[in-house]
């Protein structure tokens, strides 16, 4: 004769305890592989990124691509303004590789958030509002003080100007673009999508003389978002407006002026350079210093 016996609260209790054993076992693994697959696609989408600026450069007589036209991004037709990934879309083809797969900043986010909403544009550029917003929002963050300055004269009038490759001596070691950030909050959570420039740490060498390629005429300055802001971790631009997204925000996807990119851990950054708030701090090693082209 079959007998009907039942699971006791023993057993009960024994296989929901193992279950959660085994839970707490797979889960941080199988995120892991998850932000591991992301990191992958980020990868890939800076890859595709560095590709389109290389073959603009083919086309532009070697210069890199100009940082901003007049600092509006507004696309009105009349004087329409232009940024480095849109300059370099049709290279590309894919607004899609212009985000950091763990930047959750939806498409709507950074097309409408602290930019010039295109719904508040007359229709006829409306679409090229949005695909301006999108690529300023990039968080392919372009090292520009070392190769899209945008200086400002006495008077005020706004020159942008970019280098040739004959002006960087070591592609390989020099940053083209890092992972961005557009904002942050008051607590540090970031919003907003990324950012198409990036301040580096030191624009001063041991000596206090300026390093980047262009420098302003007498009497003009140059644009910058505030250099680094080591004082204050929540701020946006702690790291000049560089953000590490992955591995529990540890390491920065970097793309490399010679067509290569990596993960780099975000303490590498400021190496060679007396690290301070804004442009204070000098340069100390130049051979590890990754912003310049040496």
């Amino acid at each position: 004769m079959r007998s009907n016996r039942a699971f006791t609260l023993i057993e009960l209790l024994v296989v929901i305890a193992i279950i959660a054993i085994l839970a707490a076992i797979l889960f941080p693994v199988f995120a892991q592989a998850k932000n591991s697959a992301k990191k992958a696609a980020a990868l890939s989408n800076f890859k595709q990124c560095n590709l389109g600026v290389m073959q603009y450069m083919t086309d532009a007589d070697d210069r890199m691509p100009i940082f901003t036209y007049n600092n509006t991004v507004s696309a009105n037709p009349n004087n329409p303004d232009s940024v480095v990934m849109l300059e370099c879309m049709p290279y590309m083809k894919n607004y899609g590789i212009l985000s950091d797969p763990l930047d959750v900043a939806s498409d709507n986010e950074r097309a409408t958030k602290e930019v010039i909403d295109p719904a508040s544009v007359p229709a006829s550029y409306r679409q090229a509002q949005h695909d301006l917003n999108i690529a300023y929002k990039t968080d392919f963050g372009i090292n520009w003080q070392f190769l899209d300055q945008l200086l400002q004269s006495a008077a005020g009038k706004l020159q942008p100007v970019s280098v040739t490759s004959t002006q960087l001596s070591n592609p390989g070691s020099m940053i083209l673009a890092v992972d961005a950030v557009w904002n942050t909050t008051s607590t540090g959570t970031p919003y907003g999508g990324g950012n198409e420039g990036i301040d580096p740490p030191c624009i001063f060498d041991q000596s206090g003389q300026w390093m980047p390629p262009f420098r302003p005429e007498p009497g003009g300055t140059y644009y910058w978002y505030g250099g680094w802001n080591p004082n204050s971790p929540n701020a946006w631009n702690v790291f000049g407006g560089m953000y590490p997204w992955h591995n529990d925000k540890h390491q920065v996807v970097t793309a490399f002026v010679d067509g290569h990119a990596k993960s780099v851990a975000v303490g590498q950054f400021g190496a060679g350079c007396d690290v301070r708030t804004g442009f204070s701090g000098l340069l100390t090693d130049q051979s590890k210093y990754m912003w310049d082209p040496k």
